[in-house]
């Protein structure tokens, strides 16, 4: 079988994968996935085998895996056919834009286009995860936080926290993406191990910023609720 004809199938086949797992992330904080889809697909794949974290291997781990996998069989046909030689210069040509530094001087160093694309695309997300995450706080009554003995704003600042954490677990999860010379996936994205290296440094802030904050609220709200000696 032509090497070009299945790598044509592999990419169409990532790029489904991959629109799949960004829906899953912008899916994630909303109601229909914490309370309709989450529950069910919970149900199905809970075993033996894997137990409780089934569906969290499943949706998040993997995904990742599979397209390691395949990002590694599409490579090694790359190397194996002169495809890269036949590539027009027109693609070459928009490839090497997307590589160009648009950013040289300034806090984040020097940025290609795709760098600051995928940087700026990923702060979308977070604050798509924190706004849906907070527009559940409008469901907190008076009558719900006289249950649990508390006044209403110490009970919107504890769920904050909590909403922040999960936020905050996002960039965790990309943290975590290797980041080796070897990998099968950045160079599916266009990306190198070095300019990698600015993503883990900037995600790695973004973390503490995110758990700094989450901690900070959970200590107010557990000194203002007689709560921080347990």
């Amino acid at each position: 079988m032509d090497s070009r004809f299945v790598r044509a199938t592999i990419r169409h086949l990532l790029t489904v994968i991959f629109l799949g797992i960004c829906m899953m992330w912008i899916m994630a904080p909303t109601n229909t996935y914490i309370q309709k889809w989450k529950p069910s697909i919970y149900k199905k794949v809970v075993s033996t085998y894997f137990g409780t974290q089934a569906l969290t291997m499943l949706i998040w781990t993997f995904p990742v895996l599979f397209v390691a996998s395949l990002g590694s069989l599409y490579l090694h046909l790359g190397k194996n056919s002169n495809q890269n030689a036949s590539q027009s210069n027109e693609k070459k040509h928009r490839q090497a834009l997307w590589r160009k530094p648009v950013l040289v001087k300034g806090p984040l160093g020097i940025v290609s286009g795709i760098e600051l694309a995928l940087l700026i695309m990923f702060i979308a997300l977070l604050v798509w995860s924190l706004v849906t995450y907070l527009h559940r706080l409008h469901t907190i009554t008076p009558k719900a936080a006289a249950i649990e003995g508390v006044k209403v704003w110490e009970m919107k600042l504890f769920d904050a926290a909590l909403y922040i954490g999960l936020t905050g677990n996002v960039c965790l999860a990309f943290l975590f993406y290797p980041v080796a010379r070897g990998s099968s996936v950045l160079p599916l994205l266009g990306l190198t191990s070095e300019g990698s290296i600015k993503y883990h440094i900037w995600l790695g802030h973004m973390t503490m910023v995110l758990f700094t904050i989450h901690g900070i609220c959970y200590i107010i709200d557990w000194a203002v609720t007689g709560n921080i000696s347990e």
